[in-house]
């Protein structure tokens, strides 16, 4: 077997493949594969001049194809299989030097970069080269001649391969070729087909024998057959097997001497190569039988095999411990070496010196001799895997795994002496990497305090949020600390692709801590970038709440809107009520725009949050969602507030319209009255009620018209007042309503228009029934003339011309009455349609009685009276158009008289009479037509043709004359089309001639207009021509227009006609004349109109120019105060404002009135200006008012302000002026007469902009709480009492102050003169782009004009402009200087009561840092202990004592300062001054005292780190002596804790005293830190259970020995993977090898030995871990089995969801065989689906064999097996299926089988004959057929868990249509323990059973108790959802709930919770 190379490879000392000689002993490569094209054709040819196979070179030999690319260069594959080995592949590739030079090179081997490699070249050439490779890798050097890598070349014939070549085979050029291969070759096909014919033949016999024999043997032992015949037997098969042996060993032969044959023995090859597989299956079982025989023959025999494997594995054992001695020698001497080579790495002697030079030899002399031990190891291995192929099989399987691990071992230490072979060449590389390696981790190092020093910094945010100056310099450490650890890690990949393999190793270290500190820096920088995002997040919901407030501060205005609304009176005055409603409107709209932007900033918020952490972005959602529902309530109060005053102001607009509609029905309702008659029946109403009806209808009708008009339009005017969905609603009713109306209108109007037509309809009924009667007559008396003609048979001519006429009289009667009535029918009169429709009835009822007279009687008098009355009809109705021609002659005689022009009146008259006239014979021509037709049609059809002949040709001479009428008729109608024609061409001239005499006049009226004397007439005197001048024109212009209409329609008339062409062509031509004439006088008067509209617009132009100067000027004047004196004079104003305030202060505190406080200034008397200074100069002393403290200036002119009439004294009026107030309104309201809203009436509104003087105080309106003032409107001199402010905070009237009043009063003056500039520039921009089209004449030259004035305008705009800009600078100048005036006295104030704030707090903040320090102070010692200091120190359990109990304490000040300083920062509302500087101050201290409480909990935390480490090293010996106690006692881990525990758990008294007691050097204080580290408090079973039993999980494969030490240790097994073992032993450590290693029992079988947790060099073998334990996560119960096997018998109980559950062993693996699933149709219903033949546990649901017949021929089934006796149940046909129950039972003496069946169409039982005596076949079993045995689901996929179509019920019979095994996962099994003892084995399933944790999820909220059991216990805390907590104690089972004790993680509070309930709800996962 193979020997690990390098990573990735391995060697082999054997290769497959037979040795094949070729000429002269050489090596023959086999022929290229008939495949070998295309992709896969040859590329190389690998050739060998060795005579021998004893390294496999064979494997080697053969063709090479291109497969791909590694490591850069092209890798091959041999394209020959190796014979008896065709799995096995062999490739060439390239590998570079990433696993150092000894590895780099060309290689073969199985794979590339695989397990095995059989040769090696060091070259790096871009290809394989030719020469140099060494066969095995690993040899001292290459041997020539043994392996020839070179181009393929195609072969010179078919009969030879490129391997025959001279160069190929190593024969040399011209050599003979042996007689052997060429007579071989030239055997040709026929004998290679004798041969393998032969061969064959050999081969299957022999296997044949084989197989019979074996078939004897098991049947020999299946019988229990006696031991001499099983002796027999074992000689019988040992014989066949030599003869398989023999036939195997001549095919192999023949193979190999096919294959010389090149081409013609391919063939041969191929079929003799398909045996050798088959042939040594065979082998194999004769093998395996003959071993049984072995063991069953004679009574010794299992003696002999018990002696022989006693034998075999005394020898294993013996071998073993002899390869095993010298595998641990080889690996001792590698692990040496490494020893050796450690310190002269380290620490060097110098270059070249004797100490450094025999150092180097020392190492590589020991690195040789270690080489030789592993050589003579592997070579002794080797020999012994030789011997064991000869073992007894079980003992063989051992040896063989025994072996194969000391290989392996034998391998990685061949791996690890690798670099020592060429130490001494690599000394300097190796020394300059470890130099390279220590400057790595010096700056890991340097940047490692960076990244620590940032975390520190960072631990604030674990507190909250941090500011935003912590953010900074915390980022500013990380930064660049991520910058150098990020340059390392750089510095260390570089240096990696370079190092040899074992420095690569310690710079992935290297790397692997450099990628911490990254990912540590990366994440602090997270933090800080998430701490960021927490200020934007506060400053985001600050914004917010801004907008939000906007919002509800204007819906307060919107309730203070709706006031007057809301005192009662339900309809206000119109003029109130509509500025209510506008007020309504107002407010409404500006709540919208604040809520719109409140929602729009929550929406972008809301988007910007979703980019912060998780966290932060539920807070910042769970802010925003509250202000969102706050602008939501908002929103609805504002949208019900909108409805309402929409409701409010529909109810005042529809008013009207409501009364105009309901007046417009009345109207309506009143004509409906009358007009009802009209569409009453006509029999009902007489013609009196119809025309009186018709009087009234039409002056009803206006009055209804009228009144609906003013309604519309009184709705139109309100809906253009209404807008909204309210409105529409309402005015789609009152729609409604007058639609209704409009609706009955229209009806009876229409109805109303039937008057006239109910009248002449009435007379027209009357007619029409006169003429139904007259029909009725005439068809009466044609039935009276009938009967005595039909009475004879031959009636005289009299009496048939009689009835003959009679009859048309009566047809032509019905048919005029018909033709009548469906006129009448068509008009859309209901009541006559109904009435003409009764006539027409009777009229068809006529005709049906006439259509019987005709069809009765004798057919040919009939006919005859018939025929000749049609041809007297015709006669009349010919002579009819006759006449009428004769009136068409007398038509146009005014045309015959020889005047070929009449005048256009008589033309015109005649052509209408000629029209006329030719209509009427026409219509006659048609009626005769019509009438002749169809009699001569109906004359055709009679029987008596002779008689009927004359009559039709007598009709057809009538025809005749009418056609001739028709001729003239159509000569007539042309003529008079064209005299029609010349009429209208003679009008077209008249109409011009009145056009031309249009034209004429226009002309004579601008005369006076075209001459020179023209210009002396006066403005007034053009402008009146001009006005009558175009006003002519205008009438002459419409005469033009209609004449070329009129024109323009004869022209299309007379196009074609000749005659009439020059008459048009001269007509054009006048009326063109006419036209331009016309134009040319337009013109004129245009002219005019130019230079007298350019004259006007130019005067306009150069007026309002001269006014823009004096526009600005006026701006610039009225601005002056503020702009020219800085607004001097109003701050003036504003101190005396400020004075009087001050003054009614201190006067209502001393109870003095006005005239009181002017005899405190100045005593009663008047107050000269020097005193009234005096005065205000000790003011502010007196009153107590500092904002009064004016500088002298300033008080001298507030005297001259006072002293309004400048004569140096201020009298008591003077005095008291200084306090009246004025105010302007800003929002128009309500006047009232008294100061309570409730009882005042209003007695007037005060407007927007109007000024009003008090007259009073400002007073409380108590009731509302509004404040109320009495006004004079000084405009208007009104009084009474005004609201100041709305109780919603709606501003009705502002203070005036003379600079407000200034403002307004300017600002108005500069909008005027902005307004009047603008519209300036305006007219001539609007002038200039009307005159744009003009461009000659008078306007061209004014346009040009105006465009020079434009420059001008507009400079004066942009004065006022920047006017304008100045003004709004200096207002916002003056505001910061009131500003600053107001606030100086305040500023002061703040100053004093800033530094009393921070003197205290400041106190407060040392006292704290005090704390902190003594905190620091205790701790000093322990922290300065470093190393081994740390473990010697002598109290660290007191310590860590102290400093818990002084942290809390400091935190508490700190706690209790910092919420002084918030309380204190809380306070300070001001946004700046002192106050605001010292609320900055006061943040900062709040953060040094956040800064001390970090520093002390990182203080406790370091404190607590260094006492870890101190419990750490005590709990590896404490843990360990416990163990080793537990283990010497040989009691269980339960027995030694209920020793230790006293009520449940253990005392940290008890096992301190237990750890003294051991003598483990631990002293008091250490001990103590042992047992808190176990747990804190008391100890629990659980946690002592974690702290005494250690277990480890294997990383890396490793030996299990029976010792500790290794050299006198025996291998037991090999721990595998993720194998669990738990520590019996140690850990202990091997100071000779530095090795640590454990003693352990594996949980998955329970083997105990000795394991090196991890190897001398760094490798990690073992890894401590948890004890496994599970947890049902499961809402199903789980089976816990008592044995391993799935399923088997009852379980010992059902595990419920959350139980914990303790390992014991395991994992183990339950294999199961495939399952069997079938597709199939149920014969009982026809459902196809898919079922279980067999599941993983083998059961049976369905059977084929022999259950289920089919009937091939026709056959009884009787009730009886006897077929003499039995009696037939009926008859089955073929194809019928049936379920066997019984048989097959032959019938001895009718010599038939049957069998007891059941029907599976209608289930009928009986016994059937299903083999004849004659040996007819009636019925066979069904092969697809399978009969359900077990109750199985039939579904309808294949999955076992698809959808169940139904249930196969046992005794059911399927048609199955395929089959598909089930494969079957293995079940991973584990032995466990419950909490309440129970044992047993469960699967572990994802799902239902998973690995557990004693980390627990709340779920759901649920109390933290003091007692395990929940009734009664004390509550801890509430438990909130999503909270982790760490179990103490349980799960245990109390009252149904599963509970556990557990502490939760953030306060680390304790106590029992529930983890699942007794109804199954989950609160913990």
């Amino acid at each position: 077997r193979p020997v690990q190379a390098r990573p990735g490879q391995q060697i082999a000392v054997k290769r497959p493949g037979e040795a094949t000689a070729g000429p002269g002993g050489v090596i023959k490569k086999p022929p290229v594969p008939a495949t070998a094209t295309g992709k896969d054709a040859p590329k190389l040819s690998v050739t060998s001049q060795s005579k021998t196979d004893d390294i496999g070179i064979q494997t080697l030999v053969g063709d090479y194809a291109e497969k791909g690319t590694n490591h850069n260069k092209k890798f091959y594959q041999k394209l020959q299989k190796i014979p008896g080995h065709e799995d096995i592949k062999v490739f060439l590739y390239f590998w570079d030097n990433r696993d150092g030079a000894d590895f780099s090179g060309w290689w073969f081997g199985d794979q590339v970069g695989g397990t095995q490699v059989w040769a090696r070249n060091p070259s790096a050439s871009q290809t394989p080269p030719r020469t140099g490779w060494k066969v095995p890798w690993d040899s001292a050097m290459a041997k020539p001649g043994l392996l020839f890598v070179e181009p393929y070349k195609a072969p010179a014939s078919p009969g030879t391969s490129p391997a025959t070549t001279p160069r190929a085979t190593g024969t040399p050029a011209g050599a003979p070729t042996p007689a052997g291969t060429v007579g071989a070759a030239a055997a040709g096909n026929s004998a290679v087909a004798a041969r393998t014919k032969k061969a064959t033949e050999k081969a299957e016999q022999a296997e044949k024998a084989v197989q019979a024999t074996i078939t004897k043997v098991k049947a020999a032992l299946a019988a229990s057959k006696p031991a001499e015949e099983l002796k027999e037997l074992q000689a019988t098969m040992e014989k066949e097997k030599m003869a398989l042996i023999e036939a195997q060993k001549s095919t192999t032969q023949e193979v190999n001497e096919f294959r010389k044959l090149g081409n013609a023995g391919k063939q041969g090859v191929t079929d003799l190569s398909k045996l050798l597989p088959k042939m040594r299956q065979t082998q194999a079982s004769a093998v395996e039988q003959i071993n049984k025989l072995k063991s069953h023959v004679g009574p010794n025999a299992q003696k002999d095999s018990k002696e022989s494997e006693a034998k075999h594995t005394k020898e294993l054992e013996e071998g073993l411990a002899v390869t095993k001695d010298l595998t641990s020698s080889a690996e001792e001497s590698v692990m040496a070496i490494a020893t050796m080579a450690e310190p002269i790495m380290s620490n060097p002697p110098p270059e070249g010196s004797e100490d450094l030079t025999k150092a180097l030899d020392e190492v590589e002399a020991t690195a040789k001799e270690a080489q030789d031990k592993i050589t003579e190891a592997r070579k002794a291995i080797t020999a012994k895997l030789t011997e064991a192929r000869e073992f007894q099989m079980e003992v063989r399987k051992k040896a063989m795994t025994e072996y194969s691990a000391l290989q392996t071992k034998l391998s990685d230490a061949q791996r690890k002496i690798m670099p020592f072979r060429t130490f001494k060449r690599d000394f300097q590389a190796k020394v300059k990497a470890k130099q390279a390696l220590t400057e790595f981790a010096d700056k890991l190092n340097t940047a490692e305090l960076e990244v620590e020093k940032a975390a520190m910094m960072g631990i604030a945010a674990e507190s909250g949020q941090m500011s935003e100056e912590e953010i900074i310099a915390c980022q500013k450490v990380a930064e660049p600390a991520l910058a150098a650890v990020t340059a390392a890690i750089k510095e260390i990949e570089l240096k990696h692709k370079s190092a040899q393999s074992a420095v690569r190793e310690e710079l992935n270290v290297l790397k692997d801590r450099g990628n911490e500190m990254r990912k540590k820096c990366e994440g602090v920088l997270n933090t800080m970038k998430s701490q960021k995002q927490g200020i934007s997040a506060q400053q985001m919901a600050a914004s917010v709440v801004e907008k939000v407030t906007a919002a509800e501060e204007a819906l307060s205005a919107c309730q203070d809107a709706e006031m007057p609304f809301l005192k009662g009176i339900e309809v206000l005055p119109a003029e109130e009520s509509n500025k209510a409603i506008s007020d309504c409107e107002t407010a409404a709209a500006k709540a919208d725009a604040a809520l719109n932007q409140a929602k729009t900033l929550i929406r972008t918020k809301q988007s910007d949050a979703r980019k912060f952490p998780k966290e932060l972005q539920e807070k910042a959602n769970k802010e925003l969602t509250q202000l969102l529902a706050r602008a939501d309530a908002c929103g609805k109060k504002i949208a019900d507030f909108k409805k309402e005053t929409n409701d409010r102001k529909l109810n005042a607009i529809m008013a009207e319209a409501v009364e105009a509609i309901k007046g417009a029905e009345m109207k309506v309702k009143a004509h409906a009255e009358v007009a009802k008659v009209f569409s009453e029946d006509l029999n009902s109403v007489t013609e009196e009620a119809i025309k009186d009806a018709m009087e009234k209808a039409p002056d009803l009708e206006k009055e209804a018209v009228a009144a609906m008009t003013e309604a519309k339009k009184e709705v139109a005017t309100k809906q253009r007042e209404a807008k909204g969905n309210t409105a529409m609603t309402a005015m789609q009713k009152l729609q409604g309503r007058l639609k209704v109306a409009n609706d009955e209108l229209m009806k009876n109007k229409k109805a109303s228009t039937y008057g006239d037509k109910l009248i002449k309809g009435k007379e027209a009924l009357a007619e029409e029934m006169g003429n139904v009667d007259k029909a009725e007559a005439e068809v009466a008396k044609v039935e009276k003339l009938a009967e005595p003609v039909a009475a004879v048979d031959n009636p005289t001519d009299e009496e048939c011309a009689e009835l003959g006429d009679a009859i048309v009289s009566a047809q032509n009667s019905i048919k005029a009455t018909s033709k009548s009535v469906e006129s009448h029918l068509g008009v859309g009169v209901p009541p006559l349609k109904a009435a003409f429709s009764k006539v027409a009835d009777r009229n068809k009822k006529v005709q049906e009685r006439l259509d019987k007279v005709l069809g009765a009687g004798k057919k040919g008098l009939r006919e005859r009276a018939l025929g000749e009355a049609y041809v007297r009809e015709g006669k009349k109705k010919t002579a009819q158009v006759d006449s009428f021609v004769e009136k068409v002659n007398e038509a146009e005689l005014p045309f015959l008289k020889g005047i070929e022009v009449l005048p256009l009146m008589e033309a015109t008259s005649t052509i209408e009479n000629s029209e006329k006239a030719a209509q009427e014979l026409q219509q006659s021509i048609s009626e005769a037509r019509n009438f002749i037709a169809a009699k001569s049609v109906e004359l055709r059809a009679f029987a008596d043709k002779e008689k009927t002949k004359p009559l039709i040709e007598e009709l057809t001479n009538l025809t005749g004359r009418i056609n001739g009428a028709a001729q003239k008729h159509s000569a007539f109608k042309k003529d008079t089309d064209a005299r029609k024609k010349n009429a209208l061409l003679q009008e077209a001239a008249e109409k011009i001639s009145q056009a031309e005499a249009e034209v004429e006049k226009v002309t004579e009226s601008t005369a006076p207009l075209d001459d020179e004397a023209s210009e002396a007439l006066s403005t007034e005197e053009a402008a009146g021509i001009c006005e009558k001048a175009g006003a002519q024109a205008k009438l002459a212009q419409e005469a033009v227009d209609a004449s070329r209409a009129f024109l323009t329609t004869r022209q299309n008339e007379n196009k074609g006609v000749a005659a009439n062409a020059e008459t048009v062509k001269n007509l054009q031509a006048r009326l063109s004349a006419a036209s331009s004439a016309l134009t040319k006088a337009k013109k004129v008067v245009s002219n005019r109109e130019h230079k007298f509209v350019a004259k006007k617009l130019m005067h306009e132009v150069e007026e309002m120019m001269s006014s823009l100067e004096s526009e600005v000027k006026a701006a610039e004047t009225a601005s002056a105060p503020l702009l020219e004196k800085g607004g001097e004079e109003f701050l003036v104003a504003a101190s005396l404002r400020t004075l009087a305030v001050a003054l009614q202060s201190y006067g209502k505190e001393k109870g003095l009135d006005l005239e009181g406080l002017f005899q405190e200034a100045g005593g009663g008397k008047a107050i000269g200006e020097a005193d009234f200074v005096t005065y205000l100069e000790k003011l502010p002393e007196v009153i107590g008012h500092p904002e009064v403290e004016f500088n002298e200036e300033r008080r001298s002119a507030l005297a001259k302000l006072v002293d309004a009439d400048g004569d140096g004294q201020i009298s008591l009026a003077e005095f008291k002026a200084i306090f009246q107030l004025k105010f302007v309104c800003v929002t128009g309201i309500s006047m009232t007469d008294v100061l309570q809203v409730s009882v005042s009436k209003t007695t007037g509104k005060v407007e927007t902009g109007e000024v009003m003087e008090a007259l009073g105080p400002i007073a409380k309106d108590e009731a509302t709480g509004m404040e109320r003032v009495e006004v004079k409107v000084l405009s208007s001199g009104k009084q009474g009492f005004v609201t100041l402010k709305g109780n919603q905070g709606t501003t009705f009237l502002q203070e005036s102050s003379p600079f407000s009043d200034f403002c307004t009063s300017l600002d108005k003056t500069l909008e005027e003169r902005t307004a009047a500039v603008r519209k300036v520039i305006t007219f001539i921009q609007q002038k200039g782009n009307e005159l744009t089209a003009h461009n000659t004449g008078p306007l061209q030259e004014a346009k040009a004009e105006i465009n020079k004035l434009r420059p001008k305008a507009q400079a004066h705009a942009a004065e006022l402009q920047k006017l304008k800009t100045k003004v709004v600078a200096a207002k916002k100048d003056f505001a910061k200087a009131e500003a600053a005036e107001k606030t100086a006295h305040i500023e002061a104030k703040e100053r004093k009561e800033a530094e009393a704030i921070l003197k205290d707090c400041n106190g407060q903040v040392d006292a704290a840092e005090a704390r902190s320090n003594q905190i620091s102070s205790s701790a000093e010692a322990l922290l300065a202990s470093k190393g081994e200091d740390v473990l010697k120190f002598e109290t660290p359990s007191s310590v860590l004592e102290e400093v818990e109990k002084m942290v809390p304490e400091a935190a508490s000040v700190c706690n209790k300062v910092k919420t002084h300083l918030m309380e204190e920062i809380k306070k300070i509302k001001a946004a700046k001054g002192p106050l605001a500087e010292a609320k900055k101050e006061l943040t900062k201290l709040t953060g040094k005292v956040e800064s001390f409480v970090k520093k002390n909990a990182h203080t406790l935390q370091a404190v607590k780190a260094a006492c870890k480490s101190i419990s750490e090293a005590g709990a590896v010996k404490a843990s360990a002596a416990l163990r080793a106690e537990v283990h010497q006692k040989g009691m269980t881990f339960d027995a030694f804790f209920a020793e230790l525990a006293e009520g449940g758990s253990i005392k940290h008294e008890a096992l301190c005293k237990r750890l003294l007691s051991l003598d483990l050097g631990l002293s008091e204080e250490h001990a103590k830190l042992v047992c808190r580290k176990v747990e804190a408090g008391t100890i629990g079973k659980r946690a002592f259970q974690a702290f005494v039993q250690r277990y480890y999980s294997v990383t890396t494969a490793i030996a299990i020995t029976t010792e500790f030490e290794i050299s006198k240790a025996k291998t037991i097994r090999k721990a595998e993977v993720e194998e669990m073992f738990e520590v019996l032993e140690g850990p202990k450590s091997d100071e000779k090898l530095s090795l640590t290693r454990v003693r352990g029992r594996s949980l998955a079988d329970g083997t105990e030995g000795w394991l090196s947790i991890k190897g001398n060099q760094g490798s990690l073998f073992l890894k401590e871990a948890e004890k496994p334990f599970y947890s049902i996560s499961s809402r199903d119960e789980v089976r816990l089995d008592a044995d391993f096997k799935v399923g088997d018998g009852e379980p010992v109980r059902m595990l419920k969801y959350g139980e914990v559950l303790e390992m014991l062993e395991g994992p183990r693996k339950e294999t199961f065989p495939p399952g069997l699933r079938a597709r199939g149709k149920a014969t009982s219903d026809d459902a196809v689906g898919w079922f279980s033949i067999r599941d993983r546990q083998g059961t049976i649901f369905a059977e084929a064999e022999g259950k289920i017949y089919t009937c091939v021929s026709t056959v009884a089934m009787t009730d009886t097996f006897e077929i003499k006796d039995c009696q037939v149940v009926k008859k089955l046909a073929v194809g019928d299926l049936f379920a066997v129950e019984e048989g097959p039972l032959k019938q001895e003496d009718s010599g038939v089988t049957r069998v007891k069946g059941k029907t599976l169409s209608d289930e009928k039982v009986g016994w059937i004959t299903i083999t004849g005596n004659a040996g007819t076949t009636f019925a066979s079993a069904s092969k697809t057929h399978y009969a359900i045995v077990k109750e199985v689901k039939l579904q309808k996929t294949v999955a076992a868990n698809s959808e169940v179509l139904k249930t196969l019920a046992p005794g059911e019979a399927v048609q199955v249509s395929e089959t598909k095994e089930e494969a079957q996962q293995p079940s991973i099994r584990v032995r466990v323990r419950t909490t309440d003892g129970a044992t047993g084995w469960i699967t572990v399933l994802a799902g239902h059973v998973k690995r557990w944790t004693s980390v627990y999820k709340c779920l759901v909220a649920t109390p933290m108790q003091s007692t395990c059991k929940a009734e009664g216990a004390e509550t801890v805390r509430e438990i909130a959802a999503n909270e982790i907590l760490q179990l103490l104690d349980g799960p245990v089972e109390e009252a149904g709930d599963l509970r556990m004790r557990a502490q939760a993680k953030t306060d680390s509070a304790e106590g029992w919770v529930t983890i699942r309930d007794s109804s199954g709800k989950r609160y913990m996962s």
